[in-house]
């Protein structure tokens, strides 16, 4: 499976912090990564776990976002200089740190930790990465110790090993079509109908009108 990592900006949620080796690897690779303000206590609490690991105590944020209710004041204090707070309630924390990151003109972010903790709030940033799609007009992966999920609009190709699986969440699209999966797509009316395919070659592609979610295991 192709991972964009280098040279894109990552946004640390506040759901379980990663633990598996390619999330690890785009946290540890990016020059720019966004805290939610409940996250930075989980990654200090990772790095104090490794203190041998040069490479994960070599991580810092180079921006902490949030409304300031998960932050203490101590951190608060010892980030003052990066810590960027938004009062509205009407957005997430998330969602704040998408904003964030636009403002300073990326257009491609690298998602860790939207899941995990509380179910309710996985399947919220779940849904929330197609309406960054939709709003923003950005590109945006999100990648958890289990796969990545990869928001999409019309015609996408993947790369994949023969073997891989794959489900596809049908957000609104219509005239569905893949090649390279065990099952035929079609217009899915229900979100579980796309669930628990496979990719019988190095690739697979699918054509559409619309939008979906695309989720490969690794």
């Amino acid at each position: 499976m192709e991972i964009n990592g280098k040279n894109i900006p990552v946004i640390l949620a506040n759901g379980d912090f990663p633990l598996h080796q390619i999330p690890l690897k785009i946290l540890k690779d990016t020059d720019f990564l966004v805290c939610t303000d409940g996250s930075i206590h989980s990654l200090l609490r990772f790095q104090k776990e490794h203190l041998s690991d040069i490479s994960v105590n070599s991580i810092r944020p180079s921006a902490i976002v949030g409304d300031g209710d998960s932050l203490s004041e101590d951190l608060k204090e010892k980030y003052r200089d990066i810590y960027v707070e938004y009062e509205e309630q009407d957005f997430n924390d998330l969602t704040k740190a998408t904003r964030f990151c636009i403002e300073k003109g990326f257009t491609e972010i690298n998602y860790l930790g939207i899941s995990g903790k509380r179910d309710d709030h996985a399947m919220a940033n779940v849904s929330l990465l197609i309406w960054y799609l939709k709003t923003f007009k950005i590109k945006v992966r999100a990648y958890t110790d289990h796969g990545v999920f990869i928001p999409c609009c019309g015609n996408a190709e993947f790369k994949a090993e023969k073997g891989t699986q794959v489900s596809i969440f049908n957000f609104g699209a219509h005239n569905l079509k893949s090649t390279n999966l065990k099952w035929d797509i079609y217009d899915f009316d229900e979100l579980w109908q796309g669930t628990l395919n496979e990719v019988t070659s190095d690739s697979f592609s699918i054509n559409a009108e619309g939008y979906y979610l695309v989720f490969i295991n690794y």
